[in-house]
């Protein structure tokens, strides 16, 4: 009898922490709501009658910025609404810009489900956000990403002439090139000033089909003499190549001649896949002017016997120097070995596919403003995303679409069009060998990961441009399970030590990626609204988490230490609209429970042993959930605790965590291994 009351007792508890996760999980789903109403406080800003709105499919054969008076022209689409700020903005935006002539802003999507009454709440209509990059001139060339807003200096552009075609279109691409010639590049306003009507079924309709679609302005072969005739303009030697599977065109920038390519492959060990990637390039390559370097840090002679024969079928020159495993050392001796004008640094586990991948990329390369030019990877004999560019996410760099399908386009094309990006992966990166020079190489001090996106930070930090190629498509034969590694907990404190390393020496772009914005920058895989943390939020949603003295840690003899913690970032953040505050963040789980059942706390031990703790604030973490497929109730395992200056006394702090199932008695403890000094 007892033992059935106690079932019953533990069946409501379980319902009742299974009712709460689900409904905080819920509440997680649809952040950008939480962005509209935090961000659009300020109601409109006047304009001073110094704006004209000019509808850009009124842009045909006769359209002239002659007729105009006001000082600045805004451009939108006639399929939408401005913002009823947006004039005051883009004044306001040219005033203190007085270096810009064009600028572009964000928008997002008005929806209208043809089953759905509208709300008298307008922000519960608009969905999906589209928040552009700053100035990305290989992507303009891709298409016309200012999208259905910008606006111009009228007096920069009132005597240029106007394409003159029927198609408004063309008439507006063939501006928007043009007038980013100047001497000055476009900016980019980073508010939503539009909202583009869109009717559908319902809303899972309507984001589906935002999301897969392709059909912008400056999109397939009909804007291809647009383009060239804009490359005449600029003095580049190019042509547009349309590949008929997509209707996608793509520029093919040609060499006066065929400068050499050194192709620089680590290696130790791994003779099969290092045969296989040398024997794709030798069958594949239509580029005929490169040499391979392999750089062995210490094979087996039997391996380094294999590698030496192999080289009377397909020859390569062979730096066989054992070493501790380092990356970065290894390409950096195969750089210094390099006698070519380019350098391509490529994973020994990665299979060329078709013949003009070279030709794309060196011509990418060979334009002044590039860096480094990355290309699409997918998992082999599937049409599986392995990467297609690295974005810079607020829990760290990453790879978005990594695992989705390749056969669908991906929000605003990011796996089909060239796209300029803050970074790409060395898995195949190539570049001008005096720009790798110029930069010293990788950075040694990152032996393992993140050295190319340590590299890519740092030209863009010169003005470079990191390009990645969608139109060359490599095989990358990484393992589908790589994501397990983060389970190890030793390989997980390296990768966060490196990343620790990576943003002490890029502090400017610690959470912030310029060609994404804040708004998506999450970690996951998708393009999707990332949550606002609690120290970004105004008013009390936007306090400090509760703080509460404990008892006393229990001795660690008398711990069940199950749980799992990654701490992603710890210590003093400092923000220009508010006051400095401690920032915990990271993700924790315990491993083969149903983590639904968990309250987990932050303890914070002093010196003298005196314990605070805190409520975790769980966020939705859908990156998390991804690499732990095995494990129950994981997307809420995300924490983010902020603790405001002066809250705490001043001290050191340890750091630990503690579970409490609400079914049962049990409670687990772990250290985080982490200290905070508070001041």
């Amino acid at each position: 009898m007892l033992g059935k009351i106690k079932d019953a007792i533990q069946g409501r508890l379980y319902k009742k922490c299974i009712e709460e996760y689900e409904r905080e999980l819920r509440c997680q789903t649809e952040p950008y709501l939480v962005w509209v109403r935090e961000t659009e406080q300020g109601g409109p800003v006047s304009a001073k009658n110094a704006v004209g709105i000019v509808c850009m499919e009124q842009c045909g054969r006769d359209f002239s910025l002659a007729a105009f008076k006001q000082d600045y022209i805004l451009f939108v689409s006639e399929a939408g609404r401005l913002a009823d700020w947006a004039a005051g903005e883009i004044a306001q935006y040219f005033e203190v810009h007085q270096d810009v002539d064009i600028v572009y802003a964000d928008e997002d999507t008005w929806m209208m489900p043809a089953e759905q009454v509208l709300s008298a709440d307008e922000s519960a209509h608009r969905i999906f956000p589209w928040t552009k990059p700053m100035w990305s001139p290989d992507t303009l060339l891709s298409f016309l990403y200012f999208g259905n807003v910008f606006a111009v200096r009228r007096a920069a552009f009132a005597a240029q002439e106007w394409l003159g075609e029927d198609d408004y279109r063309k008439n507006i691409y063939d501006f928007v090139l043009r007038a980013s010639e100047g001497a000055h590049s476009p900016g980019h306003l980073e508010k939503i000033l539009f909202h583009a009507y869109r009717t559908g079924k319902n809303r899972a309709d309507i984001e589906d089909t935002l999301m897969h679609e392709t059909d912008f302005i400056g999109v397939g072969a009909m804007y291809d003499s647009i383009r060239e005739r804009a490359f005449a303009r600029r003095g580049v030697q190019a042509k547009m190549v349309l590949d008929a599977a997509t209707g996608i065109s793509y520029p093919i920038y040609e060499l006066p001649d065929t400068p050499l390519v050194s192709i620089v492959i680590p290696s130790k060990d791994n003779p099969e896949a290092l045969m296989q990637c040398i024997r794709s390039i030798d069958a594949h390559t239509a580029y005929p002017n490169y040499e391979i370097i392999v750089v062995d840090n210490g094979s087996t002679e039997s391996v380094r016997s294999i590698l030496e024969a192999f080289r009377k079928e397909c020859p390569f020159e062979y730096l066989y120097q054992p070493m501790a495993f380092n990356f970065s050392r290894m390409c950096n001796i195969g750089a210094q070995h390099a006698k070519g004008t380019y350098l391509l640094l490529l994973n020994d586990d990665m299979e060329v596919l078709e013949s003009s991948w070279l030709t794309r990329m060196v011509g990418q390369a060979s334009l002044e403003h590039v860096g480094a030019v990355g290309a699409k990877l997918l998992y082999p004999k599937t049409t599986l995303i392995q990467h297609v560019g690295i974005t810079n996410t607020i829990s760290g760099p990453g790879h978005k679409l990594k695992l989705l399908d390749d056969n669908e386009s991906y929000y605003y094309g990011r796996n089909r069009f060239v796209y300029d990006l803050i970074g790409v992966t060395a898995a195949c990166i190539l570049m001008r060998k005096a720009c790798f020079l110029s930069m010293e190489g990788l950075y040694e001090g990152l032996a393992v990961a993140y050295n190319d996106v340590d590299l890519c930070f740092r030209l863009h930090g010169r003005g470079l441009y990191n390009v990645q190629r969608n139109d060359v498509v490599l095989y990358h034969h990484e393992s589908l399970s790589r994501g397990d590694d983060l389970k190890d907990e030793r390989k997980l404190k390296r990768l966060t030590a490196e990343k620790n390393a990576l943003y002490d020496r890029h502090p400017a772009l610690y959470r912030h990626d310029p060609f994404i914005g804040t708004l998506l920058n999450s970690g996951d895989p998708e393009y999707s609204c990332r949550w606002l943390e609690g120290y970004e939020l105004s008013g009390a949603a936007g306090s400090t988490p509760l703080l509460a003295q404990e008892s006393r840690l229990p001795a660690p003899e008398t711990m069940n230490q199950a749980i799992m913690i990654s701490v992603e970032e710890c210590g003093r953040e400092h923000t220009k609209e508010r006051k400095p505050y401690y920032l915990i963040k990271g993700w924790a789980y315990v491993p083969g429970a149903d983590n639904a059942r968990y309250a987990f706390k932050i303890l914070l031990v002093n010196s003298a042993g005196k314990v605070w703790a805190m409520p975790v604030q769980k966020r939705y973490r859908k990156d998390v959930a991804a690499i732990l497929p095995d494990e129950m109730n994981v997307e809420m395992t995300g924490f983010c605790n902020w603790i405001a200056k002066g809250a705490l006394p001043p001290d050191t702090y340890e750091l630990w965590m503690t579970a409490k199932d609400g079914c049962s008695r049990q409670r687990l403890y772990r250290s985080m291994e982490k200290r905070l000094t508070v001041e």
